[in-house]
C-alpha cells in the first residue's frame, strides 16, 4: 500500500477557526473525523485534519490523473474549509489518507444497486462497511433474475475462513451464499477477526467482534433453506440487505443507511412494516422503504397503498418515481436517460444501478451576498470534481467504475439557507436568483 506523504510546501491560508468556534462542533470533529496521532498521544486538530484531506488530493491528484491541485488552487480551498465556507465530503474528510488510499469507496456518501445477481448482497456489505449509504431495488424484473435455490440442503465438511478485513467479510459472505445456492451449508472460522471493541488503526473506529456476521451467517442459512427449489422473493431479499446493514451498525463505521425500492403491486414489500414487525423481524428497521412507481397508478391501487401506509402506522411505503427521474435526467441534457435509475438513501440524487455519488457543501452565512454564494458554491463544485476522480475500487464488480468514470456525479448542497435574507424567501426574486 503506497501511503501518502504530507506536502512539502504546506499552504498558508487565512484560518479563522484554528480550533471550531463551539463545543458542540469540537465534539463533533474530534468524535467522528479527528484521526488518532499515536506517535503524539491525541487526536487530530481542525487544521490538522483538514490539512490531511488536501494532502491526499495533492497526492491522489499527481499519482493516477492527469491534473494537479497547484499552490493558490490549494490555498484558496483549504481556506474555505478551515474558515467553514465550504465543506467537502466528509467521507472524504473522515478516510483520507491510507483508508481512502486503499479503497476509494470510502469517499463517497451515497449508492444505489439492483439486487438481480447474488454479487449484490456481498458488495452491498463491502460498500456499507466502508461508510457509505446504499440504495438497493428488490423489484421483480431484478431479483427475478437470481437463480433458483437447490431443493435440498445437506451440511458439508466445507469450512469458509474469514479474515479479520472488510475484504474479507465480504468474500466469506459471498462464498456462503454461492454454497447455499447449490444446496450446501458449510461452517464457519470466524477466530481470526479481532475482538469487539478491538481499535482499527487504518479505518478508524472500533471493531465489532465475530458475532455480528456469524449471526449474519446464520440469518442467511434460515433464509435460504426456508425458499428451497424456488427463487429468493423480493422480502427475502430485502430482509437478507437489511440484516447485512444491522452487521455494519454495530461495526467500526458509522451507522448504515438503506433504502429499498420495490414494485407498487408487490404485497409482500407493502405489508413489510405493518403489524408487529418490529419485534418479529428488527432487521427492517434499517431500510425505508418506497414504492417505484413507473407510471400512473389505477385509482384502486393507489389508494390500497395509501390505506396500507396509515394503517401500517410507520409512515411506509414513500413514493419513488422512475418516470420522474428519468425526465430529470433527460432535461440537463448531460445524461443518458437509457437507465433504470433508482436513488440513494436520503433519496435525492438519481443513480444508475452500481453508481457512487460525492458530495461537496456550502456553508450559508447571515451576510452572504449573492458574489460570495456564487464563489462558494464554485469552490464547492470543484471539490466535488476533484473527489470525483475516486474510482479506483478493489473489490465490487467493473460495473462500478465503469458508471462513476462515465458520470463523475457531484451534489452541491446548501447548509444555513433560512440564516440568509437572499435564500429564506424573506426577500422577493428568490426563484430568479437560484
Amino acid at each position: 500500500m503506497t501511503t501518502v506523504k504530507a506536502a512539502e510546501t504546506p499552504p498558508t491560508p487565512n484560518i479563522k477557526y484554528n480550533t471550531l468556534p463551539t463545543t458542540y462542533q469540537q465534539y463533533i470533529h474530534l468524535s467522528r473525523y479527528a484521526r488518532w496521532l499515536p506517535e503524539e498521544n491525541r487526536r487530530e486538530t481542525w487544521p490538522e485534519t483538514v490539512t490531511r484531506y488536501f494532502d491526499f488530493f495533492d497526492w491522489h491528484l499527481k499519482e493516477f490523473t492527469k491534473g494537479k491541485l497547484t499552490k493558490a488552487d490549494r490555498e484558496v480551498l483549504e481556506s474555505a474549509v478551515l474558515n467553514l465556507e465550504v465543506m467537502p465530503s466528509m467521507r472524504c474528510l473522515m478516510t483520507a489518507g491510507d483508508a481512502l488510499a486503499r479503497e476509494n469507496i470510502a469517499g463517497y456518501n451515497c449508492s444505489f444497486v439492483a439486487v438481480d445477481n447474488p454479487r449484490a448482497f456481498d458488495e452491498i456489505l463491502y460498500v456499507l462497511m466502508n461508510g457509505t449509504g446504499v440504495g438497493f431495488t428488490v423489484e421483480r424484473q431484478d431479483v427475478g433474475q437470481l437463480p433458483v435455490v437447490n431443493e435440498e440442503f445437506n451440511r458439508t465438511d466445507t469450512s469458509i475462513i474469514v479474515p479479520d478485513s472488510k475484504l474479507g467479510w465480504a468474500k466469506g459472505l459471498r462464498e456462503l451464499i454461492a454454497m447455499l445456492y447449490v444446496g450446501q451449508i458449510p461452517s464457519w472460522d470466524l477466530s481470526r477477526i479481532r475482538p469487539a471493541g478491538a481499535p482499527l488503526k487504518t479505518f478508524g473506529g472500533r471493531a465489532s467482534g465475530p458475532d455480528p456476521l456469524d449471526d449474519l451467517f446464520n440469518f442467511c442459512v434460515d433464509r435460504f433453506t426456508r425458499a428451497a427449489g424456488r427463487k429468493l422473493n423480493s422480502l427475502e431479499c430485502h430482509d437478507i440487505v437489511c440484516k447485512i446493514a444491522e452487521v455494519v451498525v454495530v461495526g467500526g463505521v458509522r451507522r448504515s443507511a438503506l433504502l429499498s425500492l420495490s414494485n407498487l403491486s408487490d404485497e409482500r414489500m407493502r405489508h413489510a412494516k405493518s403489524g408487529q414487525w418490529y419485534t418479529t423481524e428488527p432487521q427492517r428497521t434499517l431500510s425505508n422503504n418506497s414504492a417505484c412507481y413507473t407510471e400512473k397508478p389505477d385509482i384502486g391501487i393507489f389508494m390500497a397503498e395509501w390505506l396500507s401506509l396509515y394503517e401500517s402506522k410507520s409512515g411506509e411505503r414513500g413514493i419513488f418515481s422512475r418516470e420522474a427521474s428519468r425526465a430529470q435526467a433527460v432535461k440537463t441534457g448531460r445524461r443518458d436517460p437509457d437507465h433504470e435509475f433508482g436513488t440513494n438513501p436520503c433519496s435525492e440524487i438519481i443513480l444508475r444501478p452500481k453508481e457512487f455519488c460525492n458530495l461537496s457543501e456550502v456553508i450559508v452565512r447571515e451576510n452572504d451576498t449573492m458574489p460570495s454564494l456564487r464563489e462558494k458554491v464554485r469552490l464547492a463544485a470543484i471539490l466535488g470534481t476533484i473527489q470525483a476522480t475516486l474510482t479506483n475500487f478493489r473489490y465490487v464488480t467493473s460495473g462500478w467504475a465503469k458508471n462513476c468514470k462515465e458520470e463523475r456525479l457531484l451534489g452541491v448542497s446548501l447548509t444555513g439557507i433560512q440564516d440568509c435574507d437572499l435564500t429564506n424567501k424573506r426577500k422577493e426574486g428568490l426563484e430568479k436568483r437560484l
